[in-house]
């Protein structure tokens, strides 16, 4: 009798250690779910705050000095983004990047062409005029293109 009940013993601590050990792999894998869905949050949550100094165009008036800011903060920053700018006589004006693909929503050629200073010049941002501003994102959710037209 005395060895059933060591073979039992041993029997239920294998079977316990089993039921142990597979509680821990489920958690295991349920942690790495998490950990992975929140790993997408935050990259989704640090896309949008790269994003936030771009995004706040969207649907703001803002002044013409502003709209010349961010052209040449965005040339020297060298950033991924056309600007895009409609002025009051219908003339539109890519900076930045010149041309746009509608279609695939991608900037085209760089350019480092600032917006003229002279009044008579087809790129002349007229600084106290306001700007209403809205923004483009290609299919990976980034910010590609702001649109400013005048008012």
């Amino acid at each position: 009798m005395n060895n059933g009940l060591k073979a039992l013993l041993i029997a239920a601590g294998i079977i316990i250690t089993c039921i142990v050990a597979g509680l821990a792999f489920q958690n295991t894998r349920e942690g790495k779910a998490q950990a992975s869905s929140a790993f997408a949050q935050f990259n989704t949550t640090m896309s949008e705050y790269q994003d936030l100094g771009k995004s706040m165009y969207d649907g703001l008036l803002v002044s013409g000095a502003e709209v010349r800011r961010l052209i040449e903060n965005s040339i020297t920053a060298k950033e991924y983004l056309q600007v895009k700018v409609i002025t009051g006589d219908g003339t539109e004006r890519g900076y930045v990047y010149e041309g746009f693909d509608e279609e695939k929503k991608r900037p085209g050629r760089a350019s480092e062409v600032l917006p003229s200073n002279e009044k008579s010049s087809d790129g002349y941002i007229n600084s106290r005029a306001l700007f209403l501003g809205s923004i483009v994102k290609d299919n990976n959710g980034m910010i590609v293109r702001i649109v400013f037209q005048q008012q």
